[in-house]
């Protein structure tokens, strides 16, 4: 039982490559990465070149060896060799997940018919596969193309991983600076894409040392992270961004002027002293058109000086009514229109500071 657990461990089927899963997290707004970037397929190419090769030097070395047994036919072998060397031509130009998924499905069926062929010609000539397996095994150490492949997948699985990290980073950047500039407040992802950009050395230093067990420790750091920056990003695009709340601010103002207008009015025209009730309100119109006129311009920063004048406008506004209201004999219902007007001055001046 030990001898036949041996045998397929001296062949083993070619398994899918195995990628850093730094990248697989989206942003929906960005639209960064697909499933598997170019330079993700090109990692994929090249590490399916270099095992195959092994694989390729693995059929070799047991043809070779079964040809020196008694009573053995490596004509079904030599087939199965030939038809796996037809796959790996076919390597270059499998450009896409499912392309290479297809051919890697074609290499597993052609090494299982080998595999299975081998052992029917091992067990007809009677061989040893203890020694099968150190003959394959001094066959790929030895063996300077296959150095070169796994090189060269390294290489390219190095410079590949990093420029898409770098992408995926500088794609959500900008994401965020663009919601940023529409008023949307990011500190939050922001500082979740600050620590994920810092772990980029980590990950050069793993790729350079080719440890695996570096890589999947720093893979389950980061995706986490990744996951968690997509998840904040559509949360912040669901927040009002502030030149909206700002435009907001300001329409509810003309809203209250309009209203105090009539008030300030119906005051006059029966003869009652409406005191600083009168210069309060033209100084907040006046901070209005000035906020609405800063607003314009997009710039939201400088837009939050006027509207907090506003906001001091509506609180000596509100004081004024009150003032008013207790100072001169009011009918009962302009008495309770001013009281009920000076609540809602509060309540507009409270809801603008606590917003800017």
């Amino acid at each position: 039982m030990s001898v036949k657990r041996h045998a397929v461990s001296c062949i083993p089927v070619i398994a899918g490559v195995l990628l850093l899963a730094l990248l697989c997290c989206t942003v929906s707004a960005a639209g960064n990465v697909p499933v598997s970037s170019t330079n993700g397929i090109a990692i994929r190419q090249a590490h399916l070149a270099w095992t195959s090769l092994e694989k390729e030097t693995e059929m070799k070395t047991a043809i070779y060896y079964v040809t020196t047994l008694f009573s053995t036919d490596t004509t079904n072998m030599s087939a199965d060799l030939a038809a796996f060397q037809a796959e790996e031509t076919r390597i270059p130009s499998a450009a896409s997940d499912v392309d290479l998924s297809t051919l890697l499905d074609d290499m597993k069926n052609t090494t299982t018919l080998f595999r299975g062929e081998t052992l029917a010609q091992m067990i007809a000539g009677q061989g040893k596969w203890d020694e099968l397996g150190r003959q394959i095994s001094a066959a790929t150490a030895n063996s300077p193309y296959i150095t070169n492949a796994q090189n060269a997948y390294w290489n390219t699985r190095r410079t590949g991983t990093l420029a898409d990290f770098d992408l995926w980073v500088r794609n959500s950047q900008q994401v965020l600076d663009g919601l940023k500039a529409k008023g949307y407040d990011t500190a939050t992802p922001q500082r979740t894409l600050d620590v994920i950009s810092s772990r980029r050395p980590d990950i050069q230093s793993a790729l350079e040392s080719r440890s695996e067990i570096a890589l999947a420790t720093i893979n389950q750091q980061i995706l986490p992270q990744t996951q968690a920056f997509s998840g904040q990003v559509i949360a912040v695009q669901g927040q009002v961004p502030e030149g909206r709340q700002q435009q907001f601010f300001i329409d509810q103002g003309y809203r209250v002027v309009e209203r105090a207008d009539k008030i300030n009015n119906n005051l006059t025209m029966i003869l009652i002293d409406i005191g600083p009730a009168d210069p309060a309100l033209t100084q907040t119109k006046i901070d209005l058109a000035s906020s609405q006129n800063v607003l314009s311009t997009g710039n939201l920063e400088a837009a939050r000086t006027p509207l907090r004048l506003v906001q001091k406008d509506l609180v000596d506004l509100a004081q004024a009514y009150r003032d008013v209201a207790h100072s001169a004999a009011l009918p009962p219902a302009l008495s309770a229109e001013l009281n009920s007007m000076a609540i809602r001055l509060d309540n507009t001046a409270d809801q603008m500071g606590a917003a800017l």
